[in-house]
């Protein structure tokens, strides 16, 4: 576990301690106030006794379903229990009434039996079940009272009550609710954490050792047979093993510490020495142009992607890098001859198919006869707000590059590595 998940998970499992015995703890305080209640009422003997038995029955059953609800038992316990405990709290209530006025001693046992109520319902739900349920025993006091068969001062007390109590145990458990969800979607935050970066992982390696690896095994062949005909054309090749094998070294390495950049110059540079170590001719451009880190990053996969295709799928004599700036998007086409007959993509086009679709782009790629071309498009992020003379300049630059070069479009440079 991270070391900052301990602290919530730890902090998690206290909440759900105080929670427990808030919810639970309740079941002996509304018997303590209506032992209160009743201890200052005018029922003596035998009223007095049974009423107080029944209002400890009423909140022993309540309080166990609100148990049995903490617990996550089904329903029918519950609504067993629930139901004994609503027909002693009328029993007691009819014993009062029986004596005298109805005094305000059942109005904590009702907002338990409210709260649970309540709980019956889904969650998202449970707020207009509280609402009916403490509107129903209100009515059914104010309707008791209307026959004379409750004191006004109870009326009062069951209009303060039942809401009161109802509401504090369905907020507490709301509470409690809430925070479990906001720790699993913690952890699960974490798990799609883990999960991206062992995709961004597997697509670095892919897309960097994936072209040395497939050079790396073309200078071996070459070697091994040049190595009774030509040994020191041999050695040349082996050598470049050797300089292929420590670049993958140290961008594995580089892979692994998450800080290497992917310039689009450095991609193209790196795309014509190994073309031209497999003996494929390469017309890739003078200069790449400026871009921001992000577009850099996308376009470089792109090449290095293309690349590492064309060697390992293709038996190419020539290959084309070109980019072309129109408007607001830079395209980066690569074409090779050689091609072998179309089969089903690979992970690598797929994966940089997604990436450019995040960036708001597009992946095209096309197979006429043995010519394959793939081209990436990514949109320039848009540039800052920059005060009006600068404006006014740059739109004065722009006019005068618009008269010298082709309207929307410039091609960069090019040069051929045999």
């Amino acid at each position: 576990m991270p070391l900052e998940a301990e602290p919530s998970a730890r902090n998690l499992r206290r909440l759900r301690t105080y929670t427990f015995f808030t919810v639970i703890g309740t079941g002996p305080v509304v018997l303590l106030m209506a032992a209160l209640f009743l201890a200052g009422s005018e029922m003596t003997g035998t009223h007095l006794a049974l009423a107080g038995g029944a209002a400890t029955v009423s909140v022993v059953f309540c309080t166990a379903a609100l148990a049995l609800h903490w617990h996550g038992q089904g329903p029918l316990r519950r609504r067993v229990f629930w139901s004994l405990s609503l027909a002693a709290l009328v029993a007691g209530a009819a014993v009062e009434a029986n004596a005298g006025a109805i005094q305000s001693e059942w109005a904590a046992p009702a907002g338990l039996l409210a709260a649970e109520f309540a709980l019956w319902a889904r969650p998202g739900k449970r707020a207009y079940a509280l609402g009916w349920a403490c509107l129903v025993a209100i009515g059914a006091v104010i309707g008791l009272a209307q026959l004379g068969l409750i004191a006004p001062e109870a009326v009062v007390v069951s209009v303060l009550m039942v809401p009161t109590i109802g509401t504090a145990i369905v907020c507490q458990l709301w509470h409690y609710q809430v925070a479990k969800e906001l720790e699993q979607a913690r952890g699960l935050a974490a798990d799609l954490a883990v999960a991206e970066e062992r995709l961004r992982f597997a697509g670095e390696l892919h897309d960097i050792q994936g072209g040395n690896l497939q050079a790396i095994t073309l200078k071996a062949q070459v070697a091994r047979r040049l190595i009774t005909v030509d040994p020191e054309r041999a050695e040349a090749e082996m050598q470049a093993v050797e300089d292929l094998a420590r670049t993958a070294l140290k961008d594995t390495r580089e892979v692994v510490g998450g800080y290497r950049k992917v310039a689009l110059a450095d991609e193209i540079d790196s795309a014509a020495r190994i073309l031209k170590s497999a003996g494929v001719q390469a017309t890739v451009p003078d200069a790449a142009p400026s871009l921001d880190e992000d577009t850099e990053k996308l376009l470089g996969l792109l090449v290095r992607e293309a690349t590492t295709n064309l060697i390992r799928h293709a038996e190419p004599t020539a290959a084309d890098v070109s980019i072309i700036e129109v408007d607001a998007e830079v395209t980066v086409t690569v074409t090779n001859n050689g091609a072998p007959a179309p089969a089903g993509g690979g992970n690598g086009l797929t994966m940089l198919k997604d990436r450019f679709t995040e960036a708001g782009g597009t992946v095209e790629h096309v197979h006429d006869g043995d010519r394959f071309v793939l081209k990436g498009t990514v949109p320039r992020p848009q540039p800052e707000a920059q005060p009006q003379a600068k404006r006014r300049a740059q739109a004065k630059r722009q006019g005068a590059q618009a008269r010298r070069v082709p309207p929307s479009q410039r091609l960069a440079g090019r040069r051929v590595r045999r």
